[in-house]
């Protein structure tokens, strides 16, 4: 969990949060790619017996990209992903919004 304050926002601020990270919730990009010819044949194998996993991960929306990037990365790192505060400012983003999005997403 990072350690940052639960930012104040207003309720129509959290519903943006809120619907932001329900449209990346299934980003997968704490899945790790699949490696070698072996792997991959248990893994069609497994499949097979006993169904896919887990469905293809949704198509995002372009702007939504760099919020997947950030989420990732702040989950990974378990800090704010800086690098990408200024991408989701010019989004419209405020920073109480961006450090809200960390901290729920991590």
């Amino acid at each position: 969990m990072l350690n940052i304050a639960t930012p104040r926002l207003s309720s129509a601020e959290w519903q943006d949060v809120k619907a932001t990270l329900s449209a990346v919730a299934d980003c997968g990009c704490g899945e790790p790619a699949v490696a070698g010819p072996v792997r991959s044949r248990i893994g069609h194998a497994l499949d097979a017996i006993l169904g896919p996993k887990k469905a293809q991960p949704v198509t995002l929306a372009p702007h939504l990209h760099d919020v997947r990037e950030f989420l990732c990365e702040s989950g990974r790192t378990r800090a704010i992903a800086e690098r990408h505060v200024p991408t989701l400012a010019a989004q419209g983003y405020s920073r109480a919004q961006i450090e809200a999005l960390a901290l729920l997403g991590a």
